[in-house]
Order: structure tokens, then C-alpha cells, then sequence
């Protein structure tokens, strides 16, 4: 038997699509390597799915990092984070706006989005259990080959995932069929996750826990910098301004073997605590310093400069610089990223320079198709990639209905 159409891979983008041909009576079949769809899906957003957000096509794409942003233009217009709440609402789930930004299911679990996305594909659509080994392209027809059977297809469209949380079946397996059939790709690597710093678990125990609101850190030797809440952990730093920047700290590691990163705890300049300070000599400077973040942050610069604690008279110069460069100025060393298999996101996957916008199908294979986070288009926590797998998923499946 020859399908239409085989879908590689059942999470959220492979759904989309499956979504789409079901609509349109299209001969398809979906292989799951795994004994139920969705696995990574259920465990995203702490388990209540972060489905999408509330910005527009613009300001979406304005925020992603990666240089080929623009790629996903025609995706997006053609289902936009407002169709997938249409979308969802059709299939009996409400999508309920979170701070103003995040939209997350009314009831507040994962199982719910997976269940709307299952709920019109009929039963014998799916084959469980059946990872891909190998995906072949003889004249016209593609072979795909499972562990115990052999498909074949007319259409193939893979949505196989990153190599993010592999043990859900995210295992780079796409990357695998591309090396196979010649399609440039570049390996996954981490993005969207925690960093760790030896020199805060020897250097600055004491700042575990501490969490600093909208600082701008930047990655010094890169000058790459970004604003976002900042924690400090007992391995490193988290907070959504390092998650945003992990992928870059990364590149930066790879490159020099470690990364420095320097933020202020602070929101003043030095100058102006400076002439604070100097405005009243006759008190201590710490207790000065206080004033604009917590005495934890004080007494940890002073205990790392071995610098005693004295009225803005009594200071040396020389100490109230070092003093107000380390607190405006602070630097950390990173030692490594999380590892891609614990990142929450990959950078990386198939080049968009071989994939057609318009459709995602690879301009050298004409019907065949990549989706989803096998490609290389990722964005921040925040509903970004859910987002991107079900329009690359929604826009592959209707090329695919437009052309038959």
C-alpha cells in the first residue's frame, strides 16, 4: 500500500499536520516511535503548556535571536498565534491569557492541549511503537523504515523533534534521514536553559537564592547583552534573561572555553552613587549602599575585597572604586551550559536555506517536508516554539492539500 502522505513524529507539529490532512479526507498515516503521541508536549510549562502568546506576527518575529527569523513570515501568516487559539477553542479547549502575555489552557494541563490535538484523528491514522530507521526516496515514492515495517509514501513530512529531552522520543532522529538524503543541517546544541559557574559555588555561596529583577547582562568578549529577571542558583545562574542568552554563552564557551558575564546589581550608575556618597561623608558607606539593593549584596562585596567597613570619609579611593566597579559592574565567570539534552530548547536542525518558506518542503526533494523543532527556528520560553511547530505543521500539511 502507498500513502498519500506519512507524518514522522507525533508531537506537536506532526499533529498539525495530521490535523489538516484529516480535515481534508487525505490517505495518511503518522508513526510514533513511542506508545502515545505528545510526550514532551505533556511535560512542557511545569506540566500546563505554555500554548502561545498574545503578540502579533511583527513583534513575534522581532523577538526571536537567530538571523533567518524572516523565515518564518509566510508560516505565521498563515496560522498565527490567534489561529491557534481559534484552533484549540474549536476542538473544545479555551486558551486563557496569563500576565498579560502567555496563553495556557483553562485547565491548566498539558494533557488537555494533546487531547484537542488528537481529538478528530481517527484511531487508524496512528501507528504507535514505530520509530523510524531509515527514510530512503526511490523515483517518486519514499520508503520509511520502522523497526518492524517497511511504509511507503508519496508525501512525507518529518517532525521528529530536537534532541531536547530525548527520552521522550526526542532524539535528533531527523537529522539523521537528512544526512542520509544530503540536506544541510547544523547539530543541535543547547539553548533556553541554566548555566553553571564553579565561582559562584566557591566565590559567592552566599548569593544562592538571591534574585535580581530586569538586569541587562551581557556576555562581555560577544558584547551581546539582554534584559530579563536574573537568579543566582547553587550550580550557577538561572532566570529568564540567561535562558534567553544560554545559546549565545554557549557559542562564547565553544569558543574560548569559558564565558564572562557582567551585569549590574544595581540601577544607578557609579557616577551617581558616586556623588551620593560624596554628598554625606560622614556616613558609612555600606549603609549607603543598602539603600539601593540588600545587605546580603553589600556584604558580599565587601568580604570578597577584604575591604573594611568605614564612614565615605574614612575610604580610601582607591576601596570605594573597587567597591562601586563590582557593584556596577559585576562579573562571573561561566564554566558550561546545560547539556542539549536538558535544555529546554535546541538551536539548531535542518538549514531554512534548503526548505522553502512557503511550504517548509526541501527545494531539492520536492514532497518531502520538514516541520517543527527539527528545523532550525527555536524561540524563547513563552509559548514561541509550541507556536512555531503547529504553523510550520498547519502551513507544510495545507501545501501539501494545495498541490495534490
Amino acid at each position: 500500500m502507498i500513502y498519500h502522505t506519512i507524518i514522522i513524529g507525533g508531537g506537536p507539529a506532526g499533529l498539525m499536520a495530521a490535523n489538516v490532512l484529516e480535515k481534508n479526507n487525505i490517505n495518511y498515516l503518522l508513526l510514533e516511535k513511542n506508545e502515545k503521541c505528545g510526550k514532551k508536549l505533556l511535560l512542557t510549562g511545569g506540566r500546563r503548556c505554555n500554548v502561545t502568546n498574545h503578540l502579533s506576527i511583527r513583534d513575534f518575529i522581532d523577538t526571536l535571536t537567530f538571523k533567518h527569523k524572516r523565515f518564518l513570515y509566510s508560516a505565521l501568516t498563515q496560522f498565527s498565534g490567534q489561529d491557534v487559539i481559534r484552533f484549540f477553542d474549536l476542538h473544545g479547549l479555551r486558551l486563557v491569557l496569563e500576565n498579560n502575555f502567555k496563553y495556557f489552557p483553562e485547565t491548566e494541563k498539558s494533557l488537555s492541549v494533546l487531547e484537542a490535538l488528537i481529538k478528530d484523528i481517527k484511531p487508524n491514522h496512528i501507528k504507535y511503537q514505530q520509530a523510524v530507521k531509515e527514510l530512503h526516496q526511490e523515483e517518486d515514492i519514499f520508503k520509511v523504515v520502522t523497526k518492524t515495517d517497511v511504509f511507503y509514501a508519496k508525501h512525507v513530512v518529518v517532525a521528529t523533534g530536537s534532541n531536547s529531552f530525548p527520552s521522550t522520543g526526542s532524539s535528533g532522529d531527523g537529522l539523521v534521514f537528512a544526512k542520509h538524503l544530503n540536506i544541510n543541517y547544523f547539530p543541535f546544541t543547547p539553548a533556553e536553559t541554566h548555566i553553571y559557574s564553579s565561582q559562584i559555588k566557591s566565590s559567592y555561596k552566599a548569593l544562592q537564592g538571591v534574585s535580581l529583577p530586569k538586569r541587562v547582562v551581557t556576555i562581555k568578549k560577544q558584547k551581546t547583552s539582554y534584559q530579563g529577571d536574573l537568579l543566582f542558583t547553587h550550580f550557577g545562574l538561572s532566570g529568564p534573561v540567561v535562558m534567553h542568552l544560554s545559546e549565545f554563552i554557549y557559542a562564547d564557551i565553544q569558543e574560548h572555553g569559558s564565558s564572562l558575564l557582567t551585569f549590574s546589581f544595581v540601577d544607578k550608575t557609579k557616577e551617581e552613587i558616586l556623588e551620593h556618597l560624596q554628598s554625606d561623608g560622614a556616613s558609612y558607606v555600606h549603609k549607603q549602599l543598602e539603600s539601593f539593593t540588600t545587605k546580603k549584596i553589600i556584604d558580599v562585596i565587601y568580604e570578597t575585597l577584604n575591604i573594611e567597613k568605614k564612614k565615605v570619609a574614612e575610604t580610601k579611593k582607591q576601596d570605594l572604586n573597587r567597591i562601586l566597579d563590582m557593584l556596577t559592574a559585576f562579573e562571573v565567570v561561566i564554566d558550561k551550559v546545560e547539556d542539549k539534552e536538558k535544555a529546554y530548547v535546541n538551536k539548531g536542525g535542518i538549514d531554512t536555506k534548503v526548505l522553502d518558506p512557503k511550504s517548509m518542503e526541501v527545494k531539492a526533494i520536492k514532497h518531502l517536508y520538514f516541520i517543527g523543532e527539527v528545523t532550525d527556528l527555536h524561540g524563547p520560553i513563552g509559548g514561541y516554539n509550541i507556536t512555531i511547530a503547529l504553523s510550520t505543521g498547519h502551513l507544510a500539511a495545507s501545501h501539501i492539500i494545495n498541490h495534490t
